[in-house]
């Protein structure tokens, strides 16, 4: 629905305020007319809000209050009237601050990332990464625990695997042995072609032999980690949502909590944007997090493999700085990943 200049300009002011506000106070046409709109009389402000309540853009919680926003008003404003905003060098300083030690890995940058973007956006963050099936074997190691069982450690460019076994020897000269044959196969190969089966006909020799229990169970945890695998995940802030007014409730937190506890139900919600292009999606469907909204971005990483970052905060948040927070990270992941390619 098409709005008048001044419609636009009364919406985007009440929207503004809105989100400026500690409380998420109603605006009412005295203020809008004193801080916003002083060339309009408050009578005319008060007909353009009605008309856009009847429109559905506004509503009102009480009959002599002023306006809040509802979910058609703030889609409204994201998709039409927002202006950009500019993040300060101060601010894209410290963004990048945050990925000027060397990355090791996936996790790594998925980790620092969803801290980054919490903390400069003071709103929940969710950096998420799809199964990689080229994932780089880097290291493998195993250790003794137990009479009957022994740690295996498998360390991939982007994840570590543990998990505690029966390798059907507890010697530690032979469990050293074996890391270092298996090092010497794996290293630097993807998962994928590890767990092919020519690969294992092609390289059980006779010096493996010795070891080839070990060997056989070593792929089946590593086979297994990968099919049971769902993606790399990293949450942070997610409580900050309760400095906000609109999770004053202790219920609503709990429901909140609960969908951030749930990767099954958070990645769904993130699983947007292309390229660097931004996604937002205005009151989530998602039980809990109904008032709140999501920006998402992707962005490349290797390959094929990309990396989708978002934030969550309340329906009111600041669309436009954390757009910007959110483009920052992720040209800025590009960048260092790049460079380390070189």
């Amino acid at each position: 629905m098409d709005l008048s200049e001044r419609k636009k300009k009364i919406l985007s002011a009440v929207i503004e305020t809105n989100i400026k506000s500690d409380r998420a106070e109603a605006v009412s046409s005295k203020w809008l007319q004193e801080e916003y709109l002083p060339e309009l009389s408050s009578a005319t402000i008060r007909n353009e809000l009605n008309a856009l309540e009847e429109m559905g853009y506004l509503t009102h919680l009480h009959t002599s209050s002023g306006r809040v926003p509802t979910k058609e008003g703030y889609e409204k404003y994201t998709h039409e009237l927002m202006e950009g905003k500019k993040l300060t060098q101060k601010e894209k300083e410290v963004i990048k601050s945050n990925f000027s030690n060397k990355l090791v890995s996936i996790s790594d940058i998925i980790e620092r990332s969803a801290k980054t973007i919490a903390k400069a956006t003071n709103y929940a963050s969710i950096v998420y990464t799809d199964k990689n099936e080229n994932a780089i074997i880097k290291d493998i190691k195993l250790y003794p625990v137990s009479k009957t069982t022994q740690l295996v450690v498998v360390v991939t460019n982007e994840r570590v695997i543990n998990e505690i076994a029966n390798l059907g020897t507890n010697d530690e000269n032979d469990l050293n042995a074996a890391s270092g044959i298996l090092k010497d196969l794996f290293e630097n190969r993807p998962i994928s072609a590890i767990t092919d089966q020519k690969f294992r006909d092609k390289v059980v020799t006779k010096e493996l032999q010795k070891y080839k229990f070990v060997f056989d169970r070593v792929l089946e945890i590593i086979e297994s980690n990968n099919n049971n695998y769902k993606g790399n995940v990293s949450v942070a802030g997610k409580e900050k949502l309760i400095d906000y007014p609109e999770f004053n409730d202790a219920e609503k937190v709990k429901k909140a909590v609960s969908v951030f506890e749930s990767n099954d139900l958070l990645l769904p919600l993130i699983k947007n944007g292309n390229d660097l292009e931004i996604s937002i999606n205005v009151g989530s469907s998602e039980d809990g997090l109904e008032d709140c909204s999501i920006i998402t971005v992707s962005c490349n990483v290797t390959g094929d493999q990309k990396i989708t970052a978002g934030v969550i905060g309340p329906m009111r948040m600041d669309y436009s700085k954390a757009i910007s927070v959110l483009k920052e990270v992720a040209e800025t992941i590009e960048d260092a990943i790049g460079g380390d390619e070189e």
